[in-house]
């Protein structure tokens, strides 16, 4: 005699996919970090690290009172959202600048397909961008937009946060799409892990 199936299989099945379901959920929030420690542990063992310094606290780039060469406010929200690094220095641009802007600037060349969702901008902290910071810019770095913004407002927006400053100091601060600075990169960062996180972030958000 064939055997038939059970009436209680179907039930049964509908009950262990709930509970797996439940037991994801419930797991879900049991592995949840209760701390940026425990945060960067967990992507860590996700296999998600990052070789720039996570932003902390994370800041608004809509904060940040920018003005573009010509003088005129410049919003975020009014440009197409793409990944931004953001190069604060003075009129004039000194080793450490010069550094990040050339490394800035392999790495975009080497995003290939991302090239065109990637932009670097100088933020000129103190007035008049300098002659020879200005002739630099146009003949290594053509593709940098020239910004400006008041100092006091700069060292504002970035008061209570972790990015390094002082005399000697550069850092590069990469802003997500949605126009929030969260990381940043000093001058000893190497090209290929700056090439790294960015070709991690640029494929895995959306376009």
């Amino acid at each position: 005699m064939t055997d038939t199936p059970s009436r209680f299989t179907a039930p049964l099945q509908l009950v262990l996919m709930v509970a797996i379901i439940v037991a994801t959920i419930i797991a879900g929030f049991v592995m949840m970090p209760d701390s940026q420690e425990e945060r960067d542990a967990l992507l860590s063992k996700l296999g998600t690290t990052n070789h720039g310094t996570l932003l902390q606290p994370a800041l608004p780039i809509a904060d940040l009172p920018l003005r573009d060469a010509e003088g005129n406010p410049w919003s975020w929200g009014e440009h197409k959202p793409k990944w931004r690094l953001l190069l604060p220095a003075g009129s004039a641009c000194g080793e450490d600048c010069r550094e990040l802007l050339y490394l800035s600037r392999q790495v975009h060349l080497l995003l290939g397909k991302y090239t065109g969702r990637f932009e670097r901008f100088y933020v000129n902290l103190e007035g008049d961008l300098g002659a020879d910071t200005a002739q630099y810019l146009e003949q290594e770095h053509h593709f940098v937009k020239v910004m400006s913004v008041d100092p006091a407002a700069f060292e504002g927006w970035i008061a209570g946060s972790n990015l390094p400053r002082g005399q000697g100091t550069m850092a590069a601060i990469l802003v997500d799409p949605a126009g929030l600075a969260m990381m940043f990169y000093t001058a000893d960062i190497s090209g290929n892990h700056m090439l790294e996180d960015l070709n991690h972030l640029l494929k895995y958000s959306p376009d």
